[in-house]
């Protein structure tokens, strides 16, 4: 396996179709859209990119998002993730004021994931700034916190749900049965092998019961983007 080259660039005449449109090529990428202390992954391989009434639509088996290209204003690359001596590389669409509305990280195949974009114009970009996470002080009993609550409470009813993220340019959703929900490190965590929701603790204030599902809500009672269906 060659040697991948670690640094950040923009991807300066890279269109959000055009980068999005390599993902069908990809092994295995995980979809990334955070917000509001709730992070919604999808992972497995692209299988299609499509328009949907001018958004950017990713299907397959596996990915629900769904993607307006006009809200994005640029597109980093960036080889300088690494773990046990892997690269993960990713690319990162960033709105108007840098700040990223959506990942895709590859997972498997470092190298052809990176290889995708060789060909066009780079401008370097400032390595980001990493920081070690703090240590959690909240415990891993999270029974009194809220967004913990009502996940525990789905899956004790046993029905099925669909988990979305619902942000201004951007969706992306889940369903399924909730099987676990695992507190760790402060985080309310519901894993399967396609899909990851990591909520941290006190992110939900409360839940607003509405249409059959819950939109959560921050502590000024401003919808976060996170909502959980029954189905």
């Amino acid at each position: 396996m060659s040697e991948i080259e670690k640094g950040r660039w923009q991807l300066d005449d890279a269109s959000v179709v055009g980068v999005l449109n390599q993902m069908p090529q990809m092994e295995k990428v995980m979809v990334v859209m955070r917000h509001g202390g709730a992070t919604h992954e999808r992972i497995g391989a692209v299988g299609a990119v499509s328009d949907d009434a001018g958004a950017i639509h990713l299907g397959g088996a596996v990915h629900t998002a769904r993607v307006d290209p006009n809200a994005v204003a640029r597109v980093i690359l960036d080889t300088s993730s690494q773990m046990q001596g892997k690269c993960f590389p990713s690319v990162e669409f960033q709105d108007n004021d840098g700040e990223a509305l959506f990942s895709v990280i590859g997972m498997e195949g470092a190298e052809a994931f990176v290889a995708a974009f060789d060909g066009l114009a780079k401008t370097v970009q400032a390595p980001k700034e990493r920081q070690m996470p703090a240590m959690s002080k909240t415990p891993d009993d999270l029974s009194g916190d809220e967004g913990f609550r009502l996940l525990d409470r789905l899956k004790e009813e046993g029905h099925p749900v669909e988990i979305r993220m619902e942000l201004p340019g951007r969706t992306q959703s889940w369903r399924g049965q909730i099987e676990d929900v695992k507190p760790a490190m402060g985080f309310a965590n519901v894993m399967t092998g396609d899909f990851h929701l990591h909520l941290k603790a006190g992110a939900v204030a409360a839940w607003r019961d509405e249409d059959g599902g819950f939109t959560a809500l921050d502590a000024e009672g401003s919808a976060t983007g996170l909502r959980v269906l029954k189905v």
